[in-house]
This record gives C-alpha cells, structure tokens and sequence, in this order.
C-alpha cells in the first residue's frame, strides 16, 4: 500500500522500553521533514534490567527485545521500509556483554547504532527543533541516562548525559519497594548530586521541553486517559504543582495499586515513582515552575537527519590514519581515531593510550594540528579537531 513512496522507519532501544517510529518523509531545502506520521508503538521490555548491578544484559531481558525488534521488523516491512534502523542507548552502553545483543539484533536484518550519551541528546534537540523556533532545553528521562539539550533551531549551547534514570534509581534506592520519606530524600540528593552541571544554565532564558515515558505519562495520568492521546498531550503544559500531585498519587498506592492508576501504563508501575523525582528535582533545580511536553523526540531527530553512514564515517577514519602514518610514521593516534569512530556508532570509548607518555601524546597533537591546518573539508577538518580535543584532555 506504502511502496514507492518516501516511507522511513527507526526503532529506539531504551533501558526499558523499545519504541517504533514510521513516517512518510519530503525532501525540503531545509532538509528531510516528517510529512506523515504513519506508526508510534512502544513496548516496555525491560532491557535494562539489572544492568545497574551486573554490567550485563539479562538473557531472559534480551529475549524480550527481540521478539519486540522482531514485531517491529515486520511492522516496518508491511509499510514498504526496506532499510530499518535501530539505535540503542543507556544499557546497552552500559553492559559488558553488549555484542552479543547487537550481533543478534544484525541477525534479524535490523541495523543498530549504540549511539553515545551525547548522540542520544543531539538527536532529542534535533526532533525538537522541528517543533520548537525558540531557545529550548529538552530533557530525556530515560531508564539509565537522563539528556539535557539547549539550544536554538539546529544550534546547541549546551548538550550533557548523565546517568540518572527512571530505572537506575529505582534500582539503586527503591528495590525493595520501599518507599519511605528517608530513602526519597536520599534518592533526591543523589539526583541534585548529579545534576549540578545544569548550575552554569538555570539562569538563561528557556523554555523547558520534556520528552519520554516519565513526562509524557504526567499528563496522561493527570488528565485520567483511559486510553493514551498523543495529541493531547504533545504540548500540554505540566506545573509543578500537578507534577508534585501526581508523585503523591503514586507513593498512595502499593505497587498493586499502582498499575491500576488510569493514565498510567502497567509495566510503567515500578518505575514511575523515581522518573517522578528525577522530573520533579529537575525543575527545582532550575527553578522553573512549569514544562511542556513534548511527543517530538529523538526518534523524531534520527529518521529525518542526514543519515552519515558507517562506511563514509570508516573512509575519514582511514584517511587520517594514513595521513598521520605517512607524516610520522608513528601509530599510536590511530588508537585514538578508532576510539572516536567506537564512541560515536557503538558507544563505548577504550582507553588507547596505556602505553603512551605525556611526549609521545604532545608529539601526536602537534602532528595532527599540522593535519587539519591542510584539511579543505570542513566536515573533516571538525571530526578531526574532535580526535584532537580528545588528545589534549589526556594531558589534563
């Protein structure tokens, strides 16, 4: 029914919901836009689950997400998307033993990213940005990481991913379900804690986005949707004082009760108390009496952006591997453009300077300044200064 027309899809792999995105794309001098959304699902599967404690993907967790990938895969297929695109982020970033979910998840003919905390972000802003003409701060409560974006139309100020999420709190303070007046005074320091970088922001000008499960689920509870509206909720308006009503609607019920607030997904039950306070610091911390929310999000960002692919990305890799090679006849930067190139499609960043000293790196930064200076491409030229700017904190 779809075939032939400018139909894209892309999965987005949470620490505990997996969630499909299909729309229709035109091509405009500004570049890809959403024509038609076609297709929103989402499907809590749980991937994260103990992550936070073993360092590994439960192998009951990523049976779960494959057989959601695979509802997916076919979904995708009935609307004509010959190439889908899947990207996974916190606990698949987080976990040692992340190959074999994404080579399993190549299997099912789905291609993955593990993207980095700060592509997660960029990709938030980007979706926003289509949405938003005004300087914006966009946050992403997900289950491990939570992304802070602020910027204007396609310019970013500011991008930062810290590891705070709904389902890393829980875990972490509220196990036992437990939920006494001390352990959510001490989960809320450790949120303020972590989020003191946002201090260099809170006094600029900005309107404050909110995207994801935790917040869009405020307004689904608050308004009492026996069935969930995304039109009526993209842009609603959430006040402190609603966010404060909801968290006290929560912590009122046992987790039973819990997962029959209406308005309020089931498998979302155990988690929703912790996304509540990180969503409820955050504002306090800011001191912002109100957020939108937003269904424009990082799925929004990935399926209309230029795709750059791996092999563009690996063919700038090797150039300046070569480049370096034939200057000084010296290897060790390779480890370091490699470490970018791992960072950037996989999410992990090895250390490859072990057996470097400070002389060899300062030798290595002098080498590749002298490469870029010569780089015509500007594209280039800024990847390669990236790989630089990694250089120089290892002398920090």
């Amino acid at each position: 029914m779809y075939q032939g027309k400018n139909i894209k899809g892309v999965i987005d792999i949470g620490t505990n919901s997996c969630r499909l995105f299909i729309a229709e794309l035109e091509n405009t001098s500004e570049g890809k836009k959403i024509k038609r959304e076609l297709v929103k699902d989402v499907e809590i599967v749980k991937l994260g689950e103990g992550v936070n404690k073993t360092h590994n993907l439960n192998p009951n967790a990523i049976k779960r997400t494959l057989d959601c990938l695979k509802k997916y895969k076919e979904k995708a297929s009935s609307y004509g998307v010959e190439n889908i695109r899947a990207f996974a982020t916190s606990a698949v970033r987080d976990a040692e033993n992340r190959e074999v979910f994404l080579q399993e998840v190549s299997k099912l003919g789905i291609k993955i990213e593990c993207i980095s905390g700060k592509t997660e972000a960029t990709l938030n802003f980007l979706g926003n940005s289509l949405v938003f003409k005004d300087k914006i701060l966009v946050v992403d409560i997900g289950g491990g990481s939570t992304e802070f974006t602020l910027g204007k139309d396609k310019t970013i100020d500011f991008i930062q991913s810290i590891n705070i999420g709904a389902v890393r709190a829980t875990e972490k303070f509220f196990s036992d379900n437990d939920y006494s007046e001390e352990k959510i005074e001490k989960c809320k320091a450790w949120i303020r804690k972590n989020l003191e970088i946002l201090k260099t922001i809170k006094d600029r000008d900005f309107k404050l986005i909110g995207v994801a499960g935790t917040a869009t689920t405020q307004i689904s509870v608050r308004d009492k949707m026996e069935i969930y509206d995304s039109s009526k909720v993209h842009m609603a308006t959430l006040t402190l004082d609603e966010l404060k009503e909801n968290l006290s609607l929560f912590l009122s019920k046992n987790f039973e009760e819990r997962k029959k607030i209406v308005g309020l997904e089931e498998k979302r039950a155990d988690v929703i108390i912790a996304g509540t306070l990180i969503l409820l610091t955050i504002l306090e911390e800011l001191n912002q009496e109100q957020i939108i929310i937003s269904e424009s999000d990082n799925l929004s960002g990935a399926i209309t952006r230029e795709e750059e692919t791996m092999s563009e990305r690996l063919e700038w890799i090797m150039e300046a591997y070569e480049s370096f090679r034939k200057s000084s006849g010296r290897r060790l930067i390779a480890g370091n453009i490699f470490d970018y190139f791992m960072q950037d499609f996989r999410g992990e960043m090895a250390d490859a300077y072990d057996i470097a000293t400070k002389e060899e790196i300062r030798e290595d930064i002098k080498t590749l300044a002298d490469i870029i200076y010569q780089e015509e491409d500007k594209h280039k030229r800024e990847f390669l200064v990236e790989i630089l700017v990694n250089l120089v904190k290892m002398l920090g």
